[in-house]
């Protein structure tokens, strides 16, 4: 047979051909980031882990595309958890990536929403990397716009939006600008009980509240802790204590919120918080659903950046950063209710040195960085001295021991291997004690009530938080405190449980002796939800300076302005209570100055 020589050239060269636009395809498929990814059809369900639990997600692909994402179940805090559970799968799908900014202010939501997903992908076969990967935002339609009106209230939490209310109720126009993606501030993560006594609320139901009742555990709080303290100022509580009650009821009477139980709280027995049905988001949402009825603008992801000021140092208005583009707002009055500093280390190291680093664990919103502090600051307004944190007892890097922090029942050790406090009381006096040591210990034996948790320590070892032994010399030793001053101090605590005599006057039932080994010590560090400071203001909440003068056309109120309440201990349902009165109050002086044209 001949060889055709030419035949078999071509058909090598098509071969190779053939292999070449092969090792093409794959190729421009692998830099092909979002959409050319194939899965296998049909529909998946998936779950992340949300602030109060799972967020399972269904995720429905096609051969080529994720087609739908719809969030299943959840028990995420209602208002603070709606943009995330609306925007992201929404973005998910025609964007068809998983490199989806998180909502600010809902972060561990979003991030819950987002792993969920990203287990259903997997599911389906299909590359996450490939779908994390960004993609280019283009910003070229940002715009400038330019708005007047007659009241901006900068921060949409308690305080801001108590503000727009009242300032709308005595007839004036008003803007709110929230940084976040939802209104609510730390009020909306708060219980959203607040104290007040003598309403006719507590009338109703037979409970006998005094003013003098609060005022005076109110001085005995504030006596536990700096002693020579400045503040509070008692006569600004005594009026406080006055326009709560006012709040109270206008909360019920204009806004139509309603309280559906009046309790007492922790330490505080008195019934003289008044609660709603789901806690401080309830407040924030009826206040914002009534708001936004009215025609209140509010505007989200809207932060305040400058409060502008004429040759006079008047101020006459706010510039903020909106979605689209820079916004000019012109305004007569401006009220900044963006809420304290917990959450800005720089400012913590600068005002509370004592509690740096405690932004991490802190309970209040992610937005409580100080921003009003920080903008009126540059105008020459007066800080309040001796700053301080709203204490909320201490916190654990453990995530398994999630609420044990809140068992009295429990001995706390420091750094030296002994007892500092009685562990049975109010939490912002032990977020204070804990303050004071250089580290504190929990500890916890192997008794049939530990069982659970010292299970879950055992599973977790070795762990820099945690420290374990089989008596406690073995314990004193992994903790690096001294075997002597450990073995002593839970001698004489294991006595005390017996005997009733506690060295620092804990109650009897609330000690419980630590006797069975083994024994586990597991760091705790104080924990915050909020800071006591700000700006000084005078009785309408105006903003004034180190001379005592006001600036013009300017408010504060909420944690902008709080530290005249306190020393440094927070009393239950005040913090809610002072956001929504100063708001209110700061909201009506500043309409009716407005109106009358001041």
């Amino acid at each position: 047979m001949k060889f055709n020589w030419k035949k078999s050239i071509t058909l090598l060269l098509c071969f190779v051909l053939m292999i070449s636009l092969a090792a093409c395809a794959k190729e421009t498929t692998n830099e092909v980031p979002n959409g050319s990814g194939t899965y296998k059809a049909g529909s998946y369900t998936g779950v992340g882990k949300g602030n109060n639990g799972d967020v399972k997600v269904e995720v429905v692909f096609d051969e080529n595309s994720i087609v739908s994402v719809k969030v299943l179940e959840h028990a995420e805090t209602d208002g603070i958890s709606n943009a995330p559970i609306d925007r992201i799968p929404t973005e998910i799908v025609e964007n068809q990536t998983l490199a989806v900014d998180v909502i600010a202010g809902a972060t561990n939501t979003s991030n819950a929403i987002l792993l969920a997903v990203e287990d259903c992908v997997k599911q389906a076969g299909g590359n996450v990397d490939s779908l994390k990967l960004a993609t280019d935002k283009k910003d070229d339609n940002k715009t400038e716009t330019e708005m007047s009106t007659d009241v901006v209230v900068i921060g949409g939490g308690g305080t801001g939006l108590a503000a727009a209310a009242s300032a709308h109720e005595h007839g004036a126009d008003v803007i709110v600008l929230e940084k976040l993606a939802t209104v609510g501030g730390s009020t909306a993560l708060s219980g959203g009980g607040i104290s007040a006594t003598g309403t006719r609320f507590q009338k109703e139901l037979g409970i006998e509240d005094s003013k003098e009742s609060w005022m005076s555990l109110w001085k005995e709080r504030q006596s536990t802790s700096n002693p020579n303290g400045k503040y509070p100022d008692y006569d600004v509580v005594d009026t406080f204590m006055d326009e709560a009650i006012v709040t109270t009821h206008w909360l019920v009477d204009y806004i139509k919120h309603a309280y559906t139980k009046i309790e007492g709280f922790g330490f505080d027995p008195v019934a003289r918080l008044h609660f709603p049905e789901k806690g401080g988001a309830d407040v924030t949402n009826n206040i914002e659903k009534f708001i936004s009825a009215e025609g209140v603008q509010i505007l989200t992801e809207t932060p305040a950046t400058d409060l502008l000021t004429d040759d006079s140092g008047n101020v006459i208005g706010v510039i903020a950063e909106g979605p689209e583009g820079r916004i000019k707002i012109n305004a007569k009055k401006v009220i900044l209710a963006t809420g304290g500093f917990a959450k800005n280390e720089e400012l913590l190291e600068r005002l509370v040195p004592q509690m740096a680093g405690t932004a991490a664990m802190s309970a209040a919103s992610v937005g409580s960085t100080g921003d009003g502090i920080i903008m009126a600051e540059k105008l020459g307004a007066a800080l309040y001295e001796e700053a301080w944190v709203i204490g909320l007892g201490m916190g654990s890097k453990v995530q398994e021991l999630r609420g044990i922090e809140w068992d009295s029942t429990k001995v706390l050790i420091n750094e030296k291997g002994e007892r500092f406090m009685n562990e049975s009381s109010h939490y912002a006096i032990v977020t204070n004690k804990v303050s004071e040591q250089e580290q504190v210990w929990m500890l916890i034996d192997s008794s049939e009530g530990n069982a659970k948790h010292a299970e879950a320590l055992k599973g977790l070892l070795p762990n820099d938080e945690i420290a374990t032994g089989e008596t406690f010399e073995e314990l004193a030793k992994a903790m690096g405190v001294s075997e002597a001053n450990l073995v002593n101090t839970m001698k004489a605590f294991n006595e005390g449980a017996k005997t009733g005599n506690d060295a620092f006057g804990k109650p009897q039932a609330m000690i419980v002796p630590v006797e069975t080994g083994s024994y586990y010590a597991v760091k705790f560090y104080p924990k915050t939800m909020g800071t006591f400071g700000g700006v000084k203001t005078n009785e309408n909440y105006q903003v004034l300076k180190a001379d005592g003068s006001v600036i013009n056309n300017l408010y504060a109120g909420g944690e902008v302005a709080n530290k005249v309440l306190y020393n440094q201990v927070y009393m239950s349902g005040s913090a809610v209570q002072f956001a929504l009165t100063s708001g209110r109050l700061a909201g009506e002086h500043a309409a009716k100055a407005v109106l009358a044209g001041n």
